[in-house]
């Protein structure tokens, strides 16, 4: 008979309270923060005091700790960053959550049995992603949430190591780890854990918003009705998101997906929805991009959940009814000191006691045996019991208490184990592995500015074709090539589908370019074969751990973040070599739902897809990749981003990049003929109507 197939359910804990919700109503496993370094620092978190506690306590309940440990993180935070996660692995939690490769690093080197669970921030959402995850050291994929059903499936069959997925809750408009909306907005970085959510504040497309307009507040997911096919797809662990909602928002939905997973029936579960619902609500029932396009926008979010379902809420976690089954084993024998052995799934402890004496007269068993028995105020029920005593034997109830207890605290530590910590621990070693060559660099949208970039005196154009099964532009633009210069494919920050993948291998495969740069960690499968590889900005290198894990994986040049300042780009570029983007509009969302086809239906836009208006008028440009299933469509900054004049105050860079979306063919000539100028320390003046990004202004 074939195995039946199980899936952990992991809930959200944002607090002491949630963490109690969540473990009562049925979790598997729970995820929470620390005090430093993870990506909801607004949620209530635990303290390095209360972490303890709130891992013993889930273990003691059988249920694991995942702790979120999932931003990115500056130079200067790396060594704490390593001292906290060794603080972690002495409490013995089942896993970390990263985003950052830098620290990925780090934690696998010093702490390689410290379980290292790759976030969804870091957006891996296709096969080849998962199997670079895998090399790097992670033994689970935290799945992109745009990740269709069938994709699942094929990860999941092939990957080889296990695969996360959402299930419930509020969804990103972006690809999750590419958005810098908050970022250049306010200072205020998704990556970094602060991120301000803009996205829920009114936009419209093509015009200033009216009341009811929210183009990028995309509806939550919900996958109740779904688990079935979710078990079915081989994923091994289902995630509800909340760790910013209520206790009994958590107790709610966890309580939910337990019943589905346990098989309840639909009526059931039905009316276990409408508690959901009822608790926090934004779009109705939606599958998200498992079975469509990611659902609907312009929602706000509803909580209604009333004193009656609140109380009902709380009622399921006012207790601790969360048991685990245990064997216990007494032997009273008069003249020897008293036993107790316990076990647990596999796990014995014994406590000695004081020596029995002899009774004066025969003693009641039973009584012995209900006193050895009250476990109620621990995390156990007694599953089977046996007990050896002489009749005359005699032991005080106060040491019959102390033998349990002592007993129930050895199976405790047995279950909870607080492991030792290595001694020695050190950041990896990094080396320059740049070339400071200064090359201009210009990344387009089509052979027209293609051509002006090249004749304006950039030494490469990366080229990001509206379709990429569309070669008419790179052949045009092979003259250029027999004068030496490069030509490169530039790779969109999301990549899905099988048939997309298969469009970008032939055109890499055709002789026309002779390098490409990857945005995603799982593209350098398709260009590892290219004489130069590129790591771009969206791979957020952030530090010169990162950028020396890149150099290791096979890159020969690293594209640093647009969230760095100039003294943190200094600092890497110095350690390292890099490459620097010194003009262009930021893209600060990556869309997989389209807000103009949501509201017009599909424009058939080449490249330049409308944009979007906020409440104070500015306007955010829209630039689409056509791709098999779909556009994928980047929101733009509403001013480029231009620090042409200042890049020489940096140490000599491999690369200055310049980005074109929107600029014609005039534009980009005089963009690329003023950075070539400063190259060589000419004036540069910056460009009207630009910003310093974050030269100055540090994300928080």
């Amino acid at each position: 008979m074939a195995q039946k197939k199980t899936i952990t359910l992991l809930s959200p804990a944002g607090s002491r309270e949630s963490l109690i919700a969540a473990v009562q109503n049925g979790a598997d496993a729970v995820y929470f923060g620390g005090s430093a370094f993870n990506a909801r620092r607004f949620a209530g978190n635990f303290s390095d005091e209360e972490l303890p506690w709130a891992v013993d306590y889930c273990h003691a309940r059988g249920v694991e700790v995942n702790i979120t440990f999932n931003t990115l993180l500056f130079d200067r935070e790396l060594a704490d960053a390593l001292s906290y996660g060794r603080f972690l692995y002495g409490l013995g939690v089942d896993s970390v959550i990263v985003q950052d490769l830098g620290l990925a690093r780090i934690l696998h080197q010093n702490l390689p049995d410290l379980t290292l669970h790759a976030s969804t921030q870091m957006g891996i959402s296709d096969l080849e992603g998962a199997l670079q995850a895998k090399e790097i050291g992670f033994s689970r994929v935290v799945l992109a949430r745009e990740v269709p059903m069938k994709e699942v499936r094929h990860i999941c069959d092939h990957a080889g190591l296990e695969v996360e997925t959402f299930a419930h809750g509020a969804m990103c408009m972006s690809v999750s780890g590419a958005c810098l909306f908050s970022s250049m907005a306010g200072e205020r970085s998704g990556n970094r854990g602060t991120c301000a959510q803009p996205c829920r504040k009114r936009i419209a497309v093509g015009r200033k918003p009216g009341e009811q307009d929210y183009a990028l507040s995309l509806s939550d997911l919900c996958m109740l009705s779904h688990v079935k096919e979710l078990i079915d797809a081989g994923v091994c662990c289902i995630k509800l998101e909340g760790r910013m909602k209520r206790p009994e928002y958590v107790a709610a939905a966890t309580r939910a997906y337990r019943a589905a997973i346990d098989g309840a029936d639909a009526k059931t579960v039905a009316s276990l929805k409408k508690d959901v619902f009822q608790m926090f609500n934004r779009g109705g029932d939606r599958t998200g991009y498992y079975y469509g396009d990611g659902g609907i926008t312009d929602c706000v979010a509803k909580s209604e959940p009333g004193d009656a379902l609140l109380q009902k809420m709380q009622e399921t976690y006012a207790q601790d009814a969360r048991k685990r089954g245990v064997s216990m084993h007494a032997e009273l024998v008069a003249g020897k000191p008293a036993l107790l052995r316990m076990e647990c799934d596999g796990l014995f402890a014994q406590a000695e006691g004081d020596v029995v004496l002899p009774a004066e007269k025969p003693q009641d068993k039973a009584r012995y045996a209900q006193q050895l028995q009250k476990l109620g105020a621990t995390p156990f029920a007694v599953s089977a019991f046996s007990m050896q005593m002489d009749d005359n034997a005699f032991l005080p109830v106060g040491k019959l208490n102390a033998l349990r207890r002592e007993a129930c605290d050895s199976l405790l530590a047995k279950i909870s184990p607080h492991p030792d910590v290595p001694e020695v621990v050190s950041l990896p070693e990094v080396s320059y592995c740049g070339k400071g060559e200064g090359i201009v660099s210009a990344l387009v949208r089509s052979e027209a500015q293609a051509k002006a970039a090249f004749s304006a005196g950039a030494d490469e154009v990366l080229l990001q074709p509206v379709n990429y099964g569309d070669d008419t532009a790179a052949v045009s633009l092979q003259p250029y090539r027999r004068e030496g210069k490069k030509l490169l494919l530039s790779l969109p920050v999301s990549l899905i589908s099988r048939e997309e993948h298969r469009r970008i291998e032939t055109l890499l495969a055709s002789g026309l370019f002779d390098g490409a740069e990857a945005n995603n960690i799982g593209q350098l499968a398709l260009i590892k074969h290219l004489p130069l590889k590129i790591a771009g900005s969206a791979m957020n290198a952030f530090n010169a751990q990162c950028v020396s894990h890149y150099y290791k994986l096979g890159f020969d040049r690293i594209v640093l973040s647009q969230e760095l300042t100039k003294p943190q780009m200094r600092d890497i570029l110095v350690k390292t070599g890099g490459a620097v983007t010194v003009y262009g509009r930021v893209q600060t969302m990556q869309l997989r739902h389209c807000p103009v086809k949501e509201r017009e239906g599909c424009q058939n836009c080449s490249g330049n897809a409308g944009t979007l208006v906020d409440e104070a008028g500015r306007i955010f440009p829209l630039s689409n990749i056509r791709q098999a299933e779909g556009c994928l469509v980047r929101v733009l900054n509403c001013n480029p981003t231009d620090i042409v004049d200042l890049y020489q105050a940096l140490p000599p860079v491999d690369a200055a990049v310049l980005a074109f979306y929107t600029e014609s063919p005039e534009e980009v000539a005089s963009l690329v003929a003023r950075a070539v100028d400063a190259r060589s320390g000419k004036t540069a003046p910056a460009s009207a109507g630009s910003t310093r990004g974050h030269w100055s202004r540090a994300v928080d």
